[in-house]
């Protein structure tokens, strides 16, 4: 009942995926019904499938996929690079067999493929002495076989070209490389065999290269139910990427997908976000005339952090980078309580009131203000928090950190705040009385009872 139509393509992939033709392929396509109706999800689903489907003998690849909203590519992606391709094969075997000990990873597979069986010729030691190259044996064994072009005829507007080659009898078994002769640099002919070494093996269908060394690709999915992506590559870190480095010291291995996402996000982040603590703190600094108090209100970001943190926990989201994104906005939102706030204090100092007493009044004159403009944006956040669109998922972690931070900092604004007024203000008078050997009294030190 959860299928609404079905398709089954034989002889190329879906639109969209590996893009081949040909009688090797094939692709079945599920239309289930909208994510709030099914109630079941897809990667689910998927996980299932492929449990039901099992191992099919013959197939040299088998993937099960969904349809995604956001950036493309699976959650774990692990380059491997160097010049050998047999040690490429087997660390990216003994990646994929770490992998399945992980609970919750599926789809676990490599883009590596085995090609059809191929003759591979190997010059022999006694070669180099005759002055044979691996480009004269490779050359020479393709003419034979391949033909090599002799002349052109020019017959109209046709361009007949003129191929030399073996007899068709003469080049369709294996047997008969032990007729074919190698010609060396001075003139004379040397049976193949006594130069070369041919074996029978399977081929690369395909090599990949990336910044000049040969590249296999390492892919999993993982599902977040059961299992973190970030928490899985801190542990393959610590023990399997650093025992195949020992092993195989010429292979490089690289974290991408998610993890190179992060990573350059972060990059662009570390940059950013300072520069925007900055930006408040000067205009902060402009409007109250202190070097102090913008500290204080932006004692508050780590406390709507942690809040955006525990809303995750709460949940059972995981983090993601819409979540940090997410937490470098609510930077801008959980300090509002805080300006009102003090601003109020300092309201209350400027007309004669003692300090305990400007905070407690200005804490309950603004505790409207402040609770309603809290309540107001996490009401608003509300309904794209609990949306189950699919649409609506990918945005789900920004609303929640904002909502969950504000939330967590509304509280504290009010009980934070006027602790660290206070904290302050002891410091002022221990710096005073080391200066004048006298105690002030609380309102004496303080900037804005001084500057009125």
């Amino acid at each position: 009942p959860l299928v609404r139509q079905r398709l089954v393509l034989v002889g190329q992939a879906l639109s969209g995926t590996m893009g081949e033709n040909g009688p090797h392929i094939g692709s079945i396509q599920i239309i289930l019904l909208p994510s709030e109706e099914r109630g079941v999800h897809s990667n689910d689903l998927m996980i299932e499938w492929e449990k039901e489907v099992g191992a099919i003998p013959g197939t040299k690849s088998l993937t099960f996929e969904g349809m995604q909203a956001g950036p493309s590519g699976a959650e774990i992606e692990v380059w491997l690079q160097g010049h050998h391709m047999d040690d490429l094969i087997d660390v990216s075997e003994k990646l994929e067999e770490a992998l399945k000990e992980y609970e919750g990873v599926y789809q676990i597979r490599s883009d590596y493929a085995q090609g059809k069986n191929e003759l591979q010729l190997r010059l022999k030691p006694e070669a180099t002495t005759l002055g044979i190259t691996v480009e004269d044996l490779a050359r020479q064994v393709n003419a034979g076989f391949y033909g090599r072009e002799a002349f052109r005829l020019q017959r109209g507007s046709d361009d007949i070209r003129v191929k030399v080659r073996y007899p068709a009898d003469e080049r369709t078994r294996i047997s008969d490389f032990e007729k074919v002769y190698i010609r060396t640099a001075d003139g004379r002919e040397v049976p193949l065999l006594s130069v070369a070494n041919v074996s029978f093996a399977p081929g690369y269908s395909t090599i990949t290269r990336t910044d000049g060394m040969r590249r296999i690709v390492v892919t999993a999915e993982v599902n977040s139910r059961k299992a973190n992506a970030g928490e899985i590559f801190a542990q393959l870190s610590q023990t399997t990427f650093r025992d195949l480095k020992k092993q195989y010291s010429d292979v490089h291995l690289s974290m991408q997908g998610s993890k190179k996402n992060t990573r350059e996000s972060f990059a662009s982040l570390k940059i950013g976000f300072p520069i925007a603590l900055v930006g408040i703190f000067v205009i902060i600094a402009t409007i109250f005339r202190s070097y102090i108090q913008p500290f204080i209100i932006l004692f508050t970001i780590p406390f709507g952090i942690i809040g955006a943190i525990a809303g995750h926990l709460l949940l059972g989201y995981n983090l993601s980078m819409m979540s940090v994104f997410g937490m470098v906005a609510l930077s801008g939102v959980v300090i509002n309580d805080a300006i009102v706030l003090i601003e109020r204090v300092n309201g209350n100092l400027t007309q004669g009131m003692t300090l305990f007493e400007a905070i407690i009044q200005g804490a309950a004159r603004r505790f409207r203000a402040i609770f309603l403009t809290s309540i107001s944006t996490i009401g608003g956040l509300t309904p794209l928090i609990i949306e189950t669109d699919m649409q609506a998922r990918f945005l789900i972690p920004m609303a929640l950190s904002v909502a969950g931070g504000v939330a967590f900092a509304t509280g504290l604004t009010l009980i934070l705040i006027p602790s660290l007024l206070v904290i302050v203000n002891d410091l002022r008078r221990v710096a005073v009385k080391g200066v004048t050997g006298v105690w002030p009294t609380r309102e004496d030190v303080e900037p804005r009872v001084i500057k009125e």
